[in-house]
């Protein structure tokens, strides 16, 4: 099992990640049917919706096929849109996706860091599932900070340590792909990133009690966030969602 042998080792390249990848060929497939999927963009537009303006400059950094930067310009959010992924094929299915939507949008398949692009770009950056996939994480979140403008907004999401089994069961059972190269994160070393690189945690929430798609267990999850407190939902929860600020000046 791949995971078993990432989990071995501490670093993996932007082109393993990106090999990866490209040779899932369900993953629009699957996940058109899964709950737990969709609660990334609605959850963390729940979040973050009231506090970024519209037609932004934005950057998708892993965007795989684009569900996320269509998500939030089909609102509006989105002027221009810069698509980065480590997957060639991912960034083919997005930029059909995309065209179709008329999108003003461009591709970039990034290989290695620095991003390829300059300081300041960015009003809003969509970083959906990402850190977790990625052994430069501190890198990832250094760049992402250097070509955000002052004062605009990081989304990021990912997932929950405790889950690293369910994943691995999962893929196990074929229930779902695989998820390559990745190490899920503890909330307080995402902190420390954060921290690191004067990015501000704005809001924060953690969903997914129940990642199951079936009418009963939906309204079950609903139930179960709207009960519990936040501290118990951080331990818990399947999915990690902040909404970062870059502080002005």
């Amino acid at each position: 099992m791949q995971e078993w042998r990432y989990l071995r080792r501490r670093r993996w390249t932007l082109e393993e990640v990106g090999r990866f990848w490209s040779s899932v060929t369900d993953y629009d497939d699957i996940n058109e049917s899964t709950y737990s999927y969709y609660r990334r963009f609605t959850n963390s537009f729940e979040l973050a919706g009231d506090l970024v303006d519209h037609d932004n400059v934005t950057l998708d950094i892993q965007s795989r096929t684009g569900q996320g930067t269509a998500f939030w310009a089909e609102r509006g959010y989105v002027r221009k849109a810069h698509l980065v992924d480590f997957s060639d094929k991912m960034l083919a299915i997005a930029s059909s996706r995309l065209s179709e939507m008329g999108i003003d949008f461009e591709t970039h398949l990034v290989q290695s860091f620095p991003l390829p692009f300059s300081s300041n770009t960015f009003d809003l950056i969509l970083c959906y599932e990402t850190i977790e996939h990625l052994s430069e994480r501190d890198t990832l979140v250094s760049e992402l900070a250097r070509v955000l403008r002052p004062g605009h907004w990081i989304i990021l999401t990912c997932p929950n340590l405790l889950w690293e089994p369910a994943h691995w069961l999962s893929a196990i059972l074929d229930l779902h792909h695989s998820e390559g190269p990745h190490r899920f994160l503890r909330r307080g070393t995402l902190l420390s990133l954060f921290g690191s690189n004067r990015l501000e945690i704005v809001r924060e929430n953690s969903t997914i009690i129940l990642p199951f798609s079936s009418a009963l267990s939906v309204s079950t999850n609903q139930f179960l966030e709207s009960q519990l407190p936040e501290d118990v939902r951080q331990v818990i929860a399947l999915r990690r969602s902040f909404v970062l600020r870059k502080p002005d000046g």
